[in-house]
């Protein structure tokens, strides 16, 4: 469906509180109930008149003959490109949602921890925060410790207390004290610097060891446009899904939670919005394979003025989109200026 597409104001009324109804109800739309919803005067017979219309242009369907309509997914899209109106937190909400994710908490993952929470309780859905990729955050420290022949053990520390832990294989043993060497030297240039900055001025301030430490490198930073996804996603709210009525389904939902479990793939979906600078709406099959009837609000949050991760709610393709992209962007807002803090 093309985004520009035309229906009349008439039409796109009655089309935005069919989705309304929609969202309320999970139930079909007829006539009768958009001619007391809508306030616009017409008669059943006129808006049943309009809704064959948006059916013909591919905006609503009839799930059988003697049902309402409800929305199709480009119906869907059509709604929140051109004329949902988004709902606005009340002064409380904010209030509310500043008090909690400003709290003093142990550590950054605290703050996503909650914030997963947070958007999980507020929307009714399943929600999703990725950290910040160790790429482009800042680190107090790394030393590489030699565990046996072969592999290496690498233990970062970020500015905002992160710890990560990651096994290296090489190619060639490499003893202890030539790594404690290394230690020093990477923890020198991690003082102003992230771990895919000091990348190009570890391989140059240290020709003489270069070739042996390359692999090491290579292996945990990749080269530049090869953005690897962080291991890290808090999940909140799985368990919300059981109540809406699409996913009463026992098989459609244990797909649904196996594909919450896939970490790999809900981080693809985040990084899908590191790709831009703003919130995204994805649709039905917009949002992934093995994630279907479904509907995401995405949002990055920033730390030195770039995307750094993402958060995002998931829920049924019907789910409440004016309440979630408020929410999602408001909260996504506060999570920015946390991390700048760190």
């Amino acid at each position: 469906m093309e985004a520009d597409i035309k229906i009349s104001e008439r039409k796109k009324e009655i089309l935005k509180e069919v989705v309304n109804s929609y969202i309320e109800t999970a139930e079909p739309v007829g006539s009768r109930i958009i001619a007391k919803r809508s306030g616009l005067g017409l008669s059943s017979a006129t808006i049943r008149n309009c809704m064959a219309d948006l059916e013909d242009a591919g905006l609503l369907y009839q799930p059988h003959t003697s049902a309402g309509r409800l929305p199709t997914q480009d119906g869907l899209r059509f709604f929140v490109q051109n004329i949902m109106d988004k709902e606005p937190l009340s002064w409380g909400e904010q209030l509310a949602i500043e008090k909690e994710m400003l709290q003093e908490v142990d550590g950054f993952n605290e703050v996503l921890r909650r914030t997963a929470q947070l958007l999980a309780s507020l929307t009714g859905y399943a929600a999703v925060v990725s950290a910040p990729s160790e790429l482009e955050e800042q680190l107090d420290f790394i030393e590489f410790a030699r565990i046996r022949p072969h592999v290496i053990l690498v233990v970062m520390v970020s500015a905002s207390g992160t710890v990560r832990n990651q096994l290296i294989r090489t190619g060639r043993d490499i003893d202890q004290r030539t790594l404690e060497r290394f230690n020093r030297r990477m923890n020198e240039l991690l003082q102003e610097a992230s771990l895919a900055e000091i990348r190009d001025k570890i391989l140059q301030s240290m020709e003489e060891d270069k070739r042996v430490f390359e692999n090491i490198l290579t292996q945990l930073v990749p080269e530049k446009n090869q953005r690897r996804l962080s291991g890290t996603l808090y999940i909140d709210g799985k368990l919300n899904l059981l109540d809406e009525p699409e996913f009463s389904h026992i098989p459609k939902l244990r797909g649904l939670l196996e594909a919450l479990e896939e970490k790999h793939l809900l981080l693809r979906l985040l990084d899908k919005c590191l790709a831009g600078d703003e919130l995204q709406i994805l649709i039905g099959t917009e949002v992934a394979a093995g994630i279907n009837g479904c509907g995401m609000v995405v949002a990055p949050y920033e730390g030195n003025e770039h995307p750094v991760g993402s958060l995002g709610v998931l829920g049924p393709m019907r789910m409440n989109y004016p309440r979630v992209v408020s929410l999602v962007e408001y909260i996504a807002a506060i999570l920015s200026s946390r991390c700048k803090e760190i």
